[in-house]
């Protein structure tokens, strides 16, 4: 459906939602723009003394980064696809990686190959954005860790729901009672 606008420009009416969001990121990580891919031909192209490779993925980011100095941070954010990543080297804390970011930001953390990678589970559609910035390897962790952590949610959500409903028969069996 197109809507009318002033921009004269096209907005889909279905985003991804949590419900697809597996299969998409599935997809991504099957083709060939992916973080692997591109690091290999950065990785030839130093090799043959081209340094003009690809510099959207987060290891050639961080390979043109410095170092940071003893206790201090070396940060960087870039824009890709229209999402703001920040990449940080700290001395400490290794790398990090932070996408994204709502309102109500709900962050999960994830170990990586390239470092731990802060998530807003309540902005997936700008960790899609980027998924041709890492592995299919870390890829497959970020859907772990996403799966996980759902599924470890859900678990609680029912967890209350039978509270609630043990709690909620046994005042009536209380006040039945009392009758």
């Amino acid at each position: 459906m197109i809507r009318n606008n002033p921009f004269n420009n096209f907005y889909p009416t279905v985003v991804a939602n949590n419900n697809n969001t597996a299969q998409q990121l599935k997809k991504y990580a099957e083709t060939d723009n992916s973080f692997a891919a591109k690091l290999k031909k950065a990785d030839e192209d130093l090799a043959s003394g081209e340094i003009s490779g690809p510099t959207d993925s987060i290891g050639i980011i961080l390979r043109q980064m410095g170092e940071p100095e003893a206790g201090g941070k070396v940060e960087t954010t870039v824009i890709h696809n229209g999402v703001g990543v920040t990449v940080a080297k700290n001395a400490v804390y290794g790398n990090t990686i932070t996408i994204g970011g709502s309102s109500k930001p709900d962050w999960i953390r994830v170990s990586t190959s390239v470092g731990t990678v802060n998530i807003d589970l309540n902005d997936l559609d700008s960790l899609m954005k980027c998924l041709d910035m890492f592995s299919p390897e870390d890829i497959n962790a970020i859907l772990r860790k996403i799966t996980e952590v759902r599924q470890s949610r859900d678990a609680m959500q029912e967890i209350d729901n039978m509270k609630n409903t043990t709690a909620e028969q046994a005042e009536k069996k209380d006040e039945e009672e009392d009758e």
